[in-house]
């Protein structure tokens, strides 16, 4: 995944794409192989450099209705990485929280508000906010709008490219729609089996895929 890019991972359900962003993530162990960020082995991270790596890759969940805490006040779910992991005087993490709603496209008051009184798109633009708290140089989106209306999707997508301009953030982008693949992604790998089996432009596997698994993934 290159910096300030987008790959796209598409496959059917069960081909291994979730597991691949979870061991990304950290939130499972890989049994063999090596997963290698800016020339360093992740597994091999300790102390200061795992919590940077944590830090500097992030995720959007497919669901916005379970992602985030029903509980806590969007303010409180944007700023916890930040409390987490900086130490800002309470102003500071106000003023970053007002500034990452208005960059999501949601008004500052809404961080007084609980997840429940926003709807699944909205609620999806507090995810990607609560992502973009630590300026991150990597964030996993795995379906990121598989569970919105058609009408919210190209808004969320539109809003992840112009977030990708403005920040020179890269993507992994987990998701079924292939439409929406090709659209935000420069490359796409075809998983099939738990293995790449085509690594190629948005714009050669739209015109010409060449396996015969992505060829029928895309007709």
């Amino acid at each position: 995944v290159n910096t300030g890019e987008t790959m796209g991972l598409v496959g059917e359900s069960g081909c291994g794409k979730t597991t691949t962003s979870k061991l990304i993530l950290m939130l499972e162990r890989p049994t063999s192989g090596a997963i290698i960020f800016r020339g360093q082995d992740i597994q091999s991270l300790a102390g200061k450099d795992l919590k940077a790596y944590r830090k500097g890759v992030q995720a959007v969940f497919q669901a916005p209705y379970s992602s985030l805490n029903p509980r806590m006040r969007v303010g409180n779910i944007i700023a916890e990485p930040l409390v987490v992991n900086e130490t800002l005087p309470k102003p500071k993490v106000k003023e970053r929280v007002q500034e990452l709603l208005s960059l999501v496209g949601l008004r500052p008051a809404s961080a007084d508000l609980f997840p429940h009184e926003f709807s699944g798109g909205q609620r999806q633009r507090i995810a990607i906010a609560r992502a973009l708290s630590l300026n991150p140089s990597l964030i996993i989106l795995d379906e990121p709008v598989s569970a919105l209306d058609v009408s919210i999707r190209a808004q969320i997508m539109n809003l992840l490219q112009d977030l990708q301009d403005q920040f020179g953030v890269s993507y992994l982008l987990i998701a079924h729609d292939l439409a929406a693949v090709l659209h935000l992604s420069t490359t796409v790998a075809v998983m099939y089996l738990g293995k790449i089996v085509e690594l190629a432009t948005s714009e050669q596997l739209r015109t010409q895929p060449l396996h015969p698994y992505a060829q029928a993934l895309f007709s």
